[in-house]
């Protein structure tokens, strides 16, 4: 059961490392219909870190409940208006957006990638969501209508936003450096 009052919340990867030890120069195979031995090289990556640990970035001050309530309204509302279902907001996802929300502003730039390397997926999975699909967009601005409508007038953020899809959502919000750091993180269960 996901439980928001962790401040580190992490899961551990498995990075597959593909390993051929059984290949050497005296271990060769038929190329095609060739009868010219194919040397077989290892896959294995030595230079790849062991198996990573994913965790949500830092975690701030809990958003401002007016702000989230702003944002979740406005999405919603431009849902409806294009004829898409209301998005329904979880705690879990929510937690997972406020992360990442915070460590984008602790990093100062909007972006989807978080400061540890992990992505929507990773951080979907770090709170215990079980989703088919996952997505997310980010900004860096004013307030939830402004925002709203920036990510509206940019066609791959709308894609996101109102694509049908998606059943969940969760809104996180930071305001650090006098500027709003907004984080919406979609998803769909498997069903």
């Amino acid at each position: 059961m996901f439980c928001p009052t962790f401040r580190s919340l992490s899961i551990a990867l498995a990075v597959p490392v593909l390993a051929l030890g059984a290949c050497s120069p005296d271990n060769l195979a038929t190329a095609g219909d060739s009868s010219r031995p194919a040397s077989i090289t290892p896959m294995g990556d030595p230079s790849l870190p062991a198996p990573a640990v994913e965790a949500l970035g830092p975690v701030c001050a809990p958003a401002d409940p007016a702000q989230i309530a702003q944002m979740e309204e406005r999405l919603n509302a431009e849902r409806t208006a294009l004829g898409r279902s209301p998005l329904k907001f979880k705690e879990n996802l929510g937690f997972a957006a406020q992360a990442h929300a915070c460590d984008m502003a602790t990093m100062g730039r909007a972006t989807v990638a978080g400061s540890n390397g992990s992505s929507v997926v990773n951080r979907v999975r770090a709170v215990e969501y079980t989703a088919c699909s996952s997505a997310q967009v980010v900004g860096r601005g004013s307030d939830a209508y402004s925002q709203m409508n920036n990510w509206m007038a940019h066609e791959p953020d709308e894609e996101v936003l109102v694509h049908q899809k998606f059943d969940d959502a969760g809104v996180g919000v930071v305001n650090m450096g006098g500027r709003l750091w907004w984080s919406v993180v979609l998803a769909d269960r498997c069903h």
